[in-house]
């Protein structure tokens, strides 16, 4: 939920009009004047969720104090269901999941805000939203989700993984969680081999967060799933050991079938230049030759070494890509890497360095200066 110019727009005037339209619609004393007039409250600058959480300001302050009734009225308004979710116009049921979730996270409603966020996310997500039941009702909503798990509808499946994960963007992380996945992986479990591309994205970046504070519990289901060999369960840990394999992880690449050891020889490793203005580009290039007598599948990415001001290094690494080459079969492989400056890494004068990583281990490096 990003805070972009365009992202932040989509509550505009004319999408805060079609939310008092439906609520005038079903609720006869609606203030309807009133309500545009709060909902516009926002200056320009504002973001997304800033915007969306006037919008809840607006719905408590003018909807009906008994959470019964103004759920009703808002259910109310709901359009049928459509299978394109992701159009702009379904971000009208954002604050409607936001209001759920401060009005309705009480014991006494708790069936009643299950089901309504539910319909919310049959037409867009309450992934933020049940999070706030998730800590405050964690065995009751966690029964919910396995349920949902196994809904017809994609979006609600999807809940069931994207609303548990613990590190999902733009959210709270759930510490429960991060330290305990297993009550997330049952939920996983029965969404392994889904056939939504939307449910597997969910999936696999659910497993990616596990692998960042439980890797070796994550790479142990991993390692089961990709057993099965079902073309939706490989998809979903392709995508989930992405970071894994980044970094190398040699479990990761035995997954996915790299070899831990390739017979590879690398030559005539170049660079365009020694020396690198900042703002400029360096250009390199190498040959990578299987040496051995199989074919090797290998993951090639480089590592590029940052001076920082303390005179540290930090690595970073960067995809090149997955070849496959037979006994004797050899590639020549050439990468233009840009050193222009980036709002999120700042570049520093001196000594830098470039390594490839081929299946997890660096097979040739060599350093350039980098200078303003």
């Amino acid at each position: 939920m990003g805070n972009s110019g365009f992202s932040r727009n989509i509550f505009n005037r004319g999408l805060i009009i079609e939310i008092a339209n439906k609520l005038k619609n079903s609720f006869i004393d609606f203030e309807y004047q009133q309500f545009i007039i709060k909902c516009s409250s926002f200056k320009e600058t504002s973001g997304l969720k800033e915007r969306a959480t006037i919008i809840t300001n607006a719905l408590v302050d003018f909807l009906p104090t008994d959470f019964r009734t103004s759920a009703h009225i808002i259910q109310s308004t709901f359009e049928p269901v459509q299978n394109n979710h992701t159009n702009w116009e379904s971000f009208l049921y954002m604050p409607y999941a936001m209001y759920v979730e401060r009005k309705g996270c009480e014991k006494e409603h708790l069936e009643l805000s299950y089901n309504l966020l539910k319909e919310i996310t049959k037409r867009f997500t309450s992934e933020f939203a049940i999070r706030t039941f998730l800590v405050n009702f964690p065995n009751s909503t966690l029964k919910v989700l396995h349920e949902w798990a196994y809904d017809q509808n994609p979006n609600v499946r999807r809940l069931a993984s994207e609303g548990c994960r613990p590190r999902l963007p733009w959210a709270k992380e759930i510490k429960a969680f991060k330290k305990n996945p297993y009550p997330c992986i049952e939920l996983l479990q029965i969404l392994r081999n889904d056939d939504s591309k939307y449910v597997q994205k969910s999936v696999a970046n659910h497993m990616n967060d596990i692998s960042k504070d439980n890797p070796e519990i994550a790479l142990k289901v991993l390692t089961q799933w990709k057993k099965e060999n079902n073309p939706n369960t490989n998809w979903i840990v392709k995508h989930a050991l992405r970071n894994e394999l980044k970094k190398g992880t040699l479990e990761a690449l035995r997954i996915q079938g790299y070899s831990l050891l390739p017979q590879i020889k690398i030559s005539t490793f170049l660079f365009n230049q020694k020396k690198v203005k900042i703002g400029d580009s360096l250009k390199f290039s190498f040959v990578i030759k299987n040496s051995g007598e199989n074919t090797e599948k290998l993951l090639i990415n480089y590592i590029c070494f940052f001076m920082k001001s303390n005179g540290n290094v930090a690595p970073k690494t960067f995809k090149i890509g997955v070849k496959k080459l037979k006994n004797g079969e050899s590639i020549a492989i050439e990468k233009t890497h840009s050193f222009k400056p980036l709002s999120t890494r700042k570049l520093y004068n001196g000594k830098h360095k470039i390594a490839l990583f081929v299946n997890g281990k660096i097979v040739g490096e060599k350093s350039f200066e980098l200078n303003a």
